[in-house]
């Protein structure tokens, strides 16, 4: 076993300098199916908030990843290597059990203000961390010289175990839900004060030597040249519909059961998705090396479009499961091709800014806008993603656009 190990290539036998950062992504990603995939329906359900309530939650959330986003990307191209953001992280996921229990919970009076309250903590605590994470473990894929798309399968392997604690701790002892969050944070921060380490010497990596270092004038120029302008319209016509549907699609599945059973098929349908991604994360580099960063992206939209047509012509169940298993295809695209398109294009001094202007600003700027009108959501007294009017029509055309930017993000 010990001969088996050491022929095993620096850091995959370290768990300092990989086997810490999966733990790390697992306990942090946690916040994601919480919130993300099941707060919707606890707010509704339990905490007697209005579906325009929930809607607006959730645009607080990404008016707060829109505001933080370049702020934390632009102190981790400061910081780099040094784990401080890390540690603030850490503390915010610590309090959200606290935070729910005693702030949100207590407050009936004005549902409208606790929704903007908790929208723009929690978006803080999930899109700002998730910012630092993916830029953090980015950075140090190349300095510890291990596969990005490895550590990040963390995200996938909570991915299909969280839907099962979430599911039972929902139907079990529901006031206790976001109490999770406070016990994954303390494994969290274990992990970024005790065991995360790096190579202190291949941190040379991380600078490019034909840029300055990261300066607002400097970026000011990378966001007004053409790749960065094509890389922004295509995941404005990419990502924000397809998140969207990601808050709503439990309510939705929901919508065809009057009992807690449906809440658990969901549940299994989600886990599936998990264990796709997870397998998908594993055999991405292979992927990536074929057809590269750039045409990733655009197998990533393809994929996204049919999901959501799918969503929009559901009449049952079992098409809105479907749906939802077919989203564990396209995740390990996006988990990956977005950051390594950055890092292989941009000036590396502005990787993290790049990032979050790009990934986070762009997507959260039109996510905050259509999630807001959460009527969108809704048909007749039942929700459904089957949309009224013309937004089928307009799905229809955002799903078209998805593919030809995809050609054109260059």
């Amino acid at each position: 076993m010990t001969s088996m190990l050491a022929k095993i290539k620096a850091p995959y036998n370290s768990f300092g300098k990989f086997w810490s950062y999966i733990i790390s992504e697992m306990s942090f990603n946690f916040i994601w199916p919480v919130v993300q995939t099941y707060s919707a329906l606890w707010l509704v359900k339990y905490a007697n908030y209005s579906h325009a309530n929930v809607g607006l939650a959730f645009s607080m959330m990404s008016l707060m990843g829109l505001i933080s986003g370049p702020f934390i990307g632009y102190i981790g191209d400061k910081v780099l290597e040094k784990k401080y953001l890390l540690y603030i992280t850490a503390i915010l996921l610590v309090l959200m059990g606290p935070f729910m229990e005693w702030i949100i919970l207590p407050v009936h009076g004005n549902a409208y203000m606790m929704s903007i309250i908790m929208g723009l903590v929690i978006g803080l605590v999930m899109n700002g961390g998730t910012g630092v994470n993916e830029q953090y473990e980015q950075r140090m894929s190349f300095v510890n010289n291990f596969q990005y798309s490895w550590v990040r399968s963390g995200v996938t392997i909570i991915g299909f175990i969280a839907p099962l604690i979430c599911g039972y701790v929902l139907s079990v002892v529901p006031r206790m839900f976001f109490w999770s969050l406070t016990i994954s944070g303390l494994i969290y921060m274990v992990m970024a004060v005790f065991f995360i380490k790096h190579d202190s010497s291949n941190l040379a990596v991380l600078h490019d030597k034909k840029h300055d270092k990261v300066n607002v004038k400097g970026i000011l120029k990378s966001m007004a040249s053409k790749p960065f302008i094509f890389f922004v319209i295509f995941l404005l016509g990419t990502v924000p519909l397809s998140q969207i549907a990601d808050q709503q699609v439990s309510n939705y599945f929901q919508s065809y059961f009057n009992t807690a059973h449906g809440t658990m098929l969901f549940s299994y349908a989600t886990t599936i998705q998990q264990v796709i991604a997870f397998l998908g994360m594993l055999i991405i580099p292979i992927i990536i090396k074929k057809v590269g960063y750039r045409n990733g992206l655009v197998i990533m939209s393809m994929i996204m479009a049919v999901r959501l047509l799918i969503f929009a012509f559901a009449r049952n169940w079992v098409l809105v499961g479907l749906g939802q298993i077919l989203a564990g295809f396209y995740i390990p695209f996006w988990f990956v091709c977005p950051m390594g398109y950055i890092f292989s294009v941009f000036n590396k001094n502005e990787f993290a800014t790049i990032q979050s202007l790009s990934t986070g600003a762009a997507v959260q700027i039109s996510q905050t806008i259509f999630s807001w009108d959460y009527r969108c959501w809704l048909r007749s007294t039942r929700l459904s993603l089957n949309l009224p009017d013309h937004w089928g029509d307009l799905l229809s055309i955002c799903c078209l656009w998805r593919v030809l930017l995809g050609n054109g993000a260059s």
